[in-house]
């Protein structure tokens, strides 16, 4: 596919998510006033408010949703950004890889992906329309991060988190363990934390003993974790990917962006990785659930999320693998709209990183059943609007 391609993005009537838990307004707590529980749903600002937003009038003549409505679907919500979203193929590069499952971006624009099918890491550079090896390892990771000393945290079948030294390869332990837990996704933040979705060993399926997102400091101590909700219930069945709006700081295009510290979790429901993704605030409070588009979220054709990130505006992006779809959401995990990449000639879209630059990187996967000749696609897109 040529870059330049474009195509403009419709927004959809109506309450985009299909079925989900309702949401408790009374459990969400206030990110202006943080001991206060929330009341309303301001569709005007796209975030959730308590009696304190009310009483100092911000919110005047702003359209305000109560708890049933916003629950049944009655209203319309409205997205966050005003102008047209839109999406273009900056650049197509061919890999030696049959699919990229994961993707970290480094400082000098190289980056590591990963086929876990195959167990191979790869230290790649971009040439043209192709990859280009510095490093070529066997080893099969289901996370990984750039650190902000350029070095690559990844997880493997230990409890203990690897680090890559980027320009050595070398492979050492790290101070990150949660033992007796087994690490799968991770995420650095621009304030040096940490964060780890982790499980207890056994089958992923059906879900058996603890599932848990962990946040550590940059020495390793464990700072928070998330388990259950206030009445007790698991958060997660299977976090299998997490991104947060304190987000990874390694290029000057993030420096001013604004920090929340909401956590994002590609939540994975069943053996066929039908899944959500579920946002919580800092204290461990669910702010929002999103399980796909109804239209597009089917009993036959699932929401299937593998990809999660944050844009600098704060907005979160998700890919939906085999329904070849791009899910563009609020930071309240509200859905903004979806993409279809099939109009793109994207298959299988993946994985997920901002460049250098500010692009967004798109890894796919090949065809189940594909032979091991073919090689999976990396794109680089331009966007605007979110």
């Amino acid at each position: 596919m040529a870059a330049g391609i474009s195509g403009k993005i419709k927004h959809k009537k109506g309450k985009p998510e299909g079925p989900k838990d309702s949401i408790i307004f009374s459990d969400v707590k206030c990110e202006e006033h943080s001991q206060q529980a929330c009341c309303l749903f301001c569709n005007t600002c796209n975030k959730f408010i308590c009696p304190k937003c009310i009483t100092t009038k911000v919110h005047n003549g702003h359209e305000l949703i109560e708890e049933e409505d916003y629950n049944k679907g009655k209203v319309e919500l409205k997205p966050k950004q005003k102008s047209e979203i839109k999406l273009e193929i900056s650049k197509e590069y061919t890999t030696d890889l049959n699919n990229i499952h994961l993707i970290a971006v480094c400082s000098d624009g190289s980056i590591w992906i990963a086929d876990n099918a195959r167990s191979k890491l790869q230290h790649v550079t971009l040439r043209e329309n192709r990859t280009k090896v510095i490093t070529s390892l066997n080893t099969k990771i289901y996370g990984i991060a750039t650190t902000h000393s350029n070095n690559i945290l990844v997880t493997t079948d230990e409890t203990k988190l690897k680090q890559i030294n980027t320009v050595t390869g070398e492979i050492t332990d790290s101070r990150y363990d949660v033992k007796p837990l087994y690490p799968r996704a991770i995420h650095v933040t621009s304030d040096h934390r940490v964060i780890i979705g982790a499980r207890s060993p056994g089958k992923a399926f059906p879900a058996t003993g603890r599932r848990v997102v962990v946040v550590m400091d940059q020495g390793g101590k464990q700072l928070q974790e998330y388990e259950h909700d206030k009445h007790n219930k698991p958060l997660f069945t299977f976090p299998a990917d997490i991104t947060s709006t304190k987000r990874l700081f390694t290029y000057p295009v993030l420096v001013t962006c604004t920090s929340k510290g909401k956590i994002y979790v590609v939540d994975w429901l069943d053996i066929d990785f039908r899944g959500r993704v579920v946002v919580l605030s800092p204290g461990g409070d669910i702010l929002g659930i999103y399980t796909g588009y109804p239209d597009v979220n089917t009993k036959k054709d699932p929401f299937i999320p593998s990809g999660i990130l944050t844009t600098p505006s704060d907005n979160i992006i998700v890919t939906d693998m085999n329904n070849h779809l791009f899910h563009i959401l609020t930071d309240q995990g509200k859905s903004i709209t979806y993409y279809n990449f099939l109009d793109m000639g994207i298959t299988r879209p993946c994985s997920l990183a901002l460049s250098t630059s500010g692009n967004i990187y798109i890894g796919c996967v090949s065809e189940e059943g594909s032979p091991d000749t073919t090689k999976a696609k990396l794109y680089e897109l331009n966007y605007s609007g979110f």
